[in-house]
């Protein structure tokens, strides 16, 4: 899988919110760009048979790292799609060199998300200038 390093879609949550109600408009504002999605990597923090139920629901297969409270944890195996997580890892960190982000001096979500979908562009950018040379 290459390391594309841009997001399909951007959401901006209250810093106390959790991101799991989140996922379920992600996915329909990712389906309306990439209308084929066949996989759903996520760490424990998304793992409940809700979110698991509705992924598969839409044809998606939740790959999914199991919390250590779940029944069938030890069960849980962890395919190759799943170690591509530390793509999703390394994009935050890219967009947390900028500093405006990181320190979230926007207190506006409209502002801020301007900005992360500013950032997420010039950092395609810079990729799409490094391949050409």
């Amino acid at each position: 899988m290459a390391d594309e390093s841009t997001a399909i879609t951007i959401t901006v949550s209250p810093g106390q919110a959790h991101d799991t109600p989140l996922l379920k408009p992600a996915l329909a504002g990712t389906r309306k760009r990439v209308p084929v999605i066949h996989e759903l990597v996520g760490d424990k923090g998304f793992d409940s048979d809700d979110l698991r139920r509705d992924c598969l629901r839409r044809g998606i297969m939740p790959q999914l790292a199991a919390r250590s409270n779940r029944p069938d944890a030890a069960l849980a195996t962890y395919p190759d799609a799943y170690r591509t997580r530390n793509q999703i890892e390394r994009f935050f960190a890219k967009l947390k060199q900028f500093r405006r982000i990181a320190t979230r001096y926007d207190k506006l979500k409209t502002t801020f998300l301007g900005f992360l979908n500013l950032a997420s562009g010039w950092i395609r950018f810079r990729k799409m200038v490094a391949i050409k040379r």
